[in-house]
């Protein structure tokens, strides 16, 4: 069986320490401000940085990876006899994973004889980074190439991801929410609980009064749709709003003492487009709907 390597991309939010730990190469997006461009390292200092700026009134934007990074990375991989599964950032939310395949397609006829598996995951942020690291634990666990493909594409939609965010004007930015609406609900202290439907995009269900409300209405939707025997761990990510994560991380604890909590900070891609404050909850359970 030929050996292989799961590569991702760095919207996978579980920070730069993590992603040395695991060993994993992954192609890098880039934010850029005040005329300058930079890639998303995935360190904790650099997201920081962006949410200060933002909260300065600073407007931020993104660029996804190009094929360009997937050839370089890629190549050095099939050429030392590794095949490859590559864990993307959700179609619904950028053009990285077209980048993967327009890699692969120019690499297939230089090697015939490698394998080059795609995965649009239908995820982001720390979504990704669970069902990345569920992908590696299935190889760990003696997978093959095909086998892991395989485990993935099942197992994707079941990626549960719920949101709140803490000021609504950084998604009008983005165009998900009406500029009316935001001004009304940072008014009146309204706060959306979203989720990511079953084409990877990010979807409003619920208002609700209050950042803790918010937060508790998170929880309750793990309480209903979470598979537990399935979730070796749970994953917080926080755009610089620690003491909310550990907040949401002492309920899971109260509820389930017996599934670890883990918790990273939101990169700097993705909370370019949410906004310092972002909060959000990840778990394996129910398929996930339109």
């Amino acid at each position: 069986m030929a050996e292989y390597v799961i590569t991702t991309d760095s919207t996978v939010d579980l920070g730069v320490k993590r992603m040395e730990e695991l060993g994993i190469h992954f192609a890098t997006l880039s934010y850029s401000y005040q005329g300058q461009q930079f890639p998303d390292d995935m360190r904790d200092e650099s997201a920081l940085k962006i949410y200060n700026a933002m909260r300065g009134g600073e407007v931020i934007t993104t660029s996804q990876a190009n094929p360009e990074q997937f050839l370089e990375m890629w190549t050095e991989l099939l050429q030392s006899g590794s095949d490859i599964l590559y864990i993307g950032f959700s179609s619904g939310l950028s053009g990285t994973v077209n980048s993967a395949l327009i890699a692969k397609e120019q690499l297939a006829p230089q090697y015939p004889e490698r394998k080059i598996y795609v995965v649009d995951s239908l995820c982001a942020s720390g979504g990704e980074g669970m069902f990345l690291q569920h992908v590696l634990l299935k190889k760990d666990q003696g997978a093959s190439l095909e086998e892991c493909y395989r485990f993935a594409e099942e197992l994707k939609l079941r990626v549960n991801h719920w949101y709140t965010v803490n000021d609504l004007s950084y998604l009008r930015r983005g165009g998900r929410v009406s500029a009316a609406a935001a001004l009304f609900a940072n008014i009146l202290g309204i706060k959306p609980v979203m989720n990511m439907d079953d084409t990877g995009h990010l979807i409003p269900r619920e208002k609700v009064k209050g950042r803790r409300a918010a937060i508790k209405c998170m929880f309750e939707h793990l309480v209903e749709l979470a598979d537990i025997q399935d979730n070796p761990f749970f994953h917080i990510t926080n755009a610089d709003c620690m003491e909310d994560a550990l907040y949401l991380k002492t309920m899971l604890n109260e509820r389930y003492p017996n599934v670890p909590v883990n918790i990273s900070m939101v990169g700097a891609v993705i909370g370019s487009h949410c906004g310092p404050g972002t909060l959000a909850l990840f778990f394996i359970g129910k398929p996930r709907t339109a």
